[in-house]
């Protein structure tokens, strides 16, 4: 989890929930009425220079953390290259 007060717009996040996987973000809004939920951009066709131009998802603030995770799979990477 990350402290509502570290949490801007900008942040590479990635969202965990408790009953599932997880899915890379990025911060697009911090609206100052909840302290529990902010925007999160997900997906936005990898164009991640462009996620303020996405529409972002409201997301409890319990079950973002910081950074990217990377599924070596999912970037179809040689082991090799990440060792």
């Amino acid at each position: 989890m990350i402290p509502y007060q570290e949490i801007k717009a900008g942040d590479k996040v990635h969202y965990k929930p408790k009953h599932g996987g997880w899915e890379n973000g990025i911060v697009k809004t911090v609206p100052s009425h909840s302290f529990s939920e902010v925007f999160v951009v997900y997906h936005c066709a990898g164009e991640w220079d462009n996620y303020y131009q996405y529409t972002g998802q409201s997301t409890r603030i319990n079950d973002l953390h910081k950074g990217w995770l990377f599924n070596r799979k999912k970037l179809n990477i040689n082991k090799k290259l990440l060792k």
